[in-house]
């Protein structure tokens, strides 16, 4: 009896210290198991960058309006963190998470060097859609027939 539930402690601890897949800032991490039945949009951009600028509002509007099937995060081109990073999201009034980690890691796509860009995964995890270009958020309920 005390092996069994040595061996149930040993694999709740194990399962309960299991490291997200992505860190977003000033936030919880992210594990994407935790995200599948829902699209993701990730978005590329940076300050330096006008029509990344001109998106922000709708992606924010995006997450908002469709929070229940989907979740934007945006990622900074230029990998920035702490107080810039926090300045820069502040300054452009971004009200959806900002990944820490870049997510190109795990799905193993290439980041084009032209901003803004946005990579969209489906409902299965799965990479459906790359678009290179400024979004609306009409754009984006189109395309992913929400």
């Amino acid at each position: 009896m005390k092996s069994i539930f040595s061996n149930f402690l040993i694999i709740f601890l194990l399962l309960s210290c299991s490291k997200p897949d992505l860190n977003v800032f000033e936030g919880k991490g992210v594990f994407l198991d935790d995200l599948k039945g829902k699209w993701i949009v990730f978005n590329y951009w940076a300050d330096w960058c006008p029509p990344c600028i001109k998106e922000i509002p709708e992606l924010n509007n995006l997450q908002s309006n469709f929070s229940d099937d989907l979740k934007v995060y945006l990622i900074n081109f230029d990998m920035l963190e702490g107080e810039e990073l926090k300045q820069q999201l502040e300054k452009f009034n971004v009200q959806v998470d900002s990944l820490l980690t870049d997510p190109s890691i795990i799905y193993d796509w290439v980041i084009p060097e032209n901003l803004p860009v946005t990579f969209i995964v489906n409902r299965k995890g799965e990479l459906e859609l790359t678009l290179v270009g400024p979004q609306t958020e009409e754009e984006i309920i189109k395309l992913l027939s929400l």
